[in-house]
């Protein structure tokens, strides 16, 4: 064999090193995938549909029409005929204008009144209470006060042919918007206002425990409001019809007691205050006394009776001395006792109490010596 050449011994090297330095080919890495986008979760909202439909309506009476979205939509899957289901659903996005219609007449709210009352009253559909406040941008519908005016749809109607708001019998659907009005009305303290309806339904025949419970309710909260401001007659009077139509309320009869207990401690308050415009402090002790054992927080009878209290004991403590100068032991006795009621450690007294009692003692001996 011939030995290589130097060129060929070149060629040779070039060969190797290139075959040692050429690049490894690596297979291509999988295609990346890009991340689906999270499922979201829904929330389903249980119950039955009556009971979705109150929470549907609470909500649109409180402006919350998102939140009453699910639950009218779930209505409508157990109960796919429910018309005031669907009625409501509508009025979420519909364009009031579009609905009601351009044309308008003014309407004062008359006490009482609320917009499903007008709604059924002018437009023939309670459950159109929504769009309706809507119409006239009022966001929570339960929030109507008398005397507010109001934007009403349509052309106004003369005044033989105005529509009566005397309520008639409504369809057994439209009690649990009304009980869910009442139920406004009562957060709101329109207490008043609250009863009627309730009262109303009660009349037609559509009450139920839940009614009852909430009218009694009504009654002892209307009846507080009233004791609060002083109006014990109308509270006692309330109450008094109350606890007449539950005479098994526990509640209502405590509160109609507590209630007559507080107007007559207010009325020895009064008598209190004219014996002092009197000048006669001792009687008028004695009636703001009488007033705290009738209501023993009465602010303003320990108020005065802290006030007079000083100079009552000076009186008594004085009346017991001229009674004394002037011999009538028994009269001094009485207006020490009277003093040591209200004030028991007044020393002086009691001093002159027992010199007092000592000399009565020695008459009745002197009177009845003993054998």
């Amino acid at each position: 064999m011939r030995p290589l050449s130097a060129y060929h011994a070149v060629l040779l090297c070039a060969g190797l090193s290139g075959c040692a330095l050429a690049p490894v080919l690596q297979p291509a890495p999988p295609p990346v995938e890009p991340e689906s986008a999270p499922v979201p979760v829904v929330i389903v909202p249980q119950g039955t549909a009556k009971e979705l439909f109150r929470q549907g309506v609470d909500a649109l009476q409180h402006g919350e029409g998102q939140k009453a979205r699910p639950l009218l939509e779930q209505v409508l899957v157990l109960e796919p005929n429910h018309k005031y289901a669907s009625s409501l659903l509508s009025q979420i996005d519909a364009d009031p204008v579009e609905m009601l219609g351009k044309e308008y007449f003014s309407y004062e709210v008359q006490q009482g009144e609320t917009l499903s009352l007008i709604a059924r009253r002018f437009l023939g559909d309670p459950f159109k209470f929504y769009i309706l406040a809507r119409y006239n941008d009022i966001i929570m519908s339960d929030d109507l006060e008398a005397g507010r005016s109001i934007k009403v749809p349509g052309k106004k109607p003369p005044p033989d042919r105005m529509p009566s708001p005397v309520e008639q019998p409504a369809a057994p659907e439209t009690s649990n918007l009304r009980l869910s009005e009442a139920k406004a009305l009562y957060a709101k303290g329109r207490f008043a206002d609250s009863a009627r309806i309730l009262e109303q339904l009660r009349m037609e025949g559509e009450a139920s425990g839940e009614v009852d419970d909430l009218l009694a309710t009504v009654y002892a909260g209307h009846a507080k409001k009233m004791t609060d401001s002083g109006q014990f007659a109308a509270a006692k009077k309330l109450l008094s019809k109350a606890s007449s139509t539950y005479p098994a309320d526990e509640r209502l009869k405590r509160q109609l007691e507590q209630t007559e207990a507080s107007g007559d401690a207010e009325q020895a308050y009064r008598e209190g205050n004219q014996w002092v415009n009197d000048g006669d402090l001792a009687k008028a002790y004695t009636a703001y006394a009488r007033t705290l054992k009738l209501e023993p927080e009465h602010a303003r009878a320990k108020a005065a009776l802290k006030k007079i209290k000083p100079q009552v004991v000076e009186t008594y403590y004085a009346d017991s001395v001229r009674a004394r100068r002037r011999q009538n032991f028994s009269e001094a006795l009485d207006s020490l006792d009277k003093l040591l009621e209200i004030e028991p450690n007044h020393e002086l007294a009691k001093a002159n109490r027992a010199e007092i009692r000592a000399i009565l003692d020695r008459e009745e001996q002197s009177r009845n010596p003993r054998p």
